[in-house]
């Protein structure tokens, strides 16, 4: 495992220099020890084709050691096997298992989708949390799952089919004309939003921030008011929204929440996420008082790198119901 020093020369300079004046230098140095950390895959059992209670004696009896996760009852952290391992047994193959990071698995719980319902999914590839919210609301209902990338479409397609989650449309289209075109027409949306990755660095595959430069982190938090709106417009008054990325950055995270509250002031609500994340944080209570953000932005929950989990910020929203006279 790489010292905190050598994660430090890892990494690109100006992304290191800004993590100390974001965070406390403990905080700091913690998330660089996570980048350092080999992760444990992780999965969850595919609920509409097994069990749990199934899925662990199968895993066993292929020699698959495993760990419950306490806040989860679905999801299992992988102790003896890698990814590739994972994916070639039958489990896998057949869709009664998915394999998919802790971290990614909170933002379907925190949207807490009932059976019946019509959701959206903004940004679904390639149907990690898509097919999880289907099994959560039990193949019941629909889900439009939208993507803009062609590619990556593809991949949610065979996902979706694979894991058999037969109410999920999959849509190729620009998130930002969505709201427009099914104005508050859904009960729940996932924003999972297309952001800048500081959660998922490891210091030792630069493939994973090479592409990192603080003038990409603008405009993808452009990019996610743009998509937040368009979320917004396609909710209906009463109806939930969870916003989440795969960052670190305060510009998309919580400067996102701090926006949308003043965008949509009167309209738009931080609501709490009915879950308990062993070291989840406070969104904004690194930042201090100096960053001004609305108190409610606490709400929100911050997931540090580690050896189990991947950074991750997950903020759930109300959208009041409008009294019109």
């Amino acid at each position: 495992m790489k010292s905190i020093g050598q994660v430090k020369q890892s990494l690109p300079r100006e992304f290191v220099q800004k993590l100390y004046e974001r965070f406390p230098t403990h905080t700091a140095e913690k998330i660089l020890a996570g980048y350092a950390a080999e992760r444990s895959p992780s999965l969850r059992a595919n609920t509409l084709k097994t069990g749990i209670r199934q899925l662990m004696p199968e895993l066993t009896g292929q020699g698959v050691k495993f760990e419950r996760v306490p806040w989860y009852s679905d999801a299992l952290v992988i102790k003896n096997r890698r990814e590739r391992e994972v994916e070639r047994l039958e489990a896998y193959k057949a869709g009664r298992l998915y394999l998919q990071s802790l971290s990614s698995m909170i933002p379907p719980l925190a949207l807490d989708p009932r059976p019946g319902e019509k959701v959206l999914d903004m940004a679904a590839a390639p149907g990690s949390k898509t097919t999880q919210l289907a099994m959560i609301m039990q193949n019941q209902g629909h889900i439009l799952a939208n993507d803009a990338n062609k590619l990556r479409v593809e991949r949610l397609k065979y996902n979706v089919a694979v894991q058999g989650a037969g109410m999920v449309e999959v849509n190729l289209g620009d998130g930002r004309t969505l709201g427009g075109k099914y104005p508050e027409q859904f009960d729940r949306v996932l924003l999972d939003v297309p952001c800048s990755g500081e959660g998922l660095f490891l210091a030792g595959d630069p493939r994973t921030y090479r592409h990192w430069s603080p003038k990409e982190v603008g405009k993808l938090a452009s990019l996610q008011k743009k998509l937040f709106s368009s979320a917004f417009q396609a909710l209906k008054p009463g109806g939930t929204l969870v916003y989440s990325t795969c960052t670190l950055s305060p510009e998309e995270n919580e400067m996102v929440v701090d926006w949308a509250l003043g965008e949509f002031a009167g309209r738009l609500k931080v609501a709490e996420i009915p879950l308990r994340i062993p070291g989840a944080r406070a969104g904004g209570k690194d930042f201090g008082a100096a960053t001004r953000l609305r108190p409610d932005v606490e709400k929100a929950l911050r997931i540090l790198p580690s050896k189990l989990m991947e950074g991750f910020f997950v903020c759930r929203f109300r959208k009041t119901t409008e009294i019109r006279v």
